[in-house]
């Protein structure tokens, strides 16, 4: 007896399943037609491509950086795209690089403070000002390095009693 209510259990599952799908096949929408069925999107070199029965139907250019794609249809027909985006190189990463460059290929750098030195901070400003490079020489002596990054020099080189940069910020 307990065997028949689990077959029966488990029909009843199977058939509630089998119907919701197909319900969920019938009212779901796409974005190629309202009533086609055969719809599925490709993400490839960076574009969408939507499908319907097979038959590429639109492209659409994804957005920058985009590595996977959910698609979501809405109540009125529309279709949803859900993208994950791989984030973007902090575009200050380029220019601390770029500040410790000039500062290592500067020749006078190692006359003043020598050839034994170690970058300990660089400060970076929005706003296009000069970046900051700290700078321990092998002795223990702090300098302050101001570096133009459009010029590609180092403008001026001062002695700092720490080598810690105290960054603030103002706002309007």
């Amino acid at each position: 007896m307990v065997e028949n209510k689990r077959i029966l259990l488990l029909a009843t599952l199977l058939a509630s399943a089998l119907i919701t799908a197909a319900l969920f096949t019938t009212i779901a929408p796409t974005a190629a037609a309202p009533t086609s069925r055969g719809f599925k999107a490709i993400l490839k070199d960076g574009v969408v491509e939507l499908y319907q029965d097979e038959k590429l139907v639109k492209t659409i250019k994804a957005p920058e950086g985009a590595k996977h794609l959910e698609v979501f249809s809405g109540k009125d027909g529309s279709i949803y795209f859900k993208f994950e985006v791989e984030a973007p190189p902090c575009p200050g990463k380029d220019l601390e690089e770029k500040a410790r460059e000039i500062v290592k290929n500067n020749p006078r750098i190692q006359e003043v403070i020598g050839r034994d030195y170690e970058i300990v901070a660089v400060a970076i400003s929005s706003g296009g000002e000069p970046a900051i490079v700290m700078v321990k020489a092998l002795d223990g002596t702090c300098y302050k390095l101001t570096v133009d990054l459009d010029q590609g020099m180092v403008e001026s080189i001062e002695k700092a009693e720490t080598c810690m940069i105290q960054v603030t910020s103002r706002i309007g």
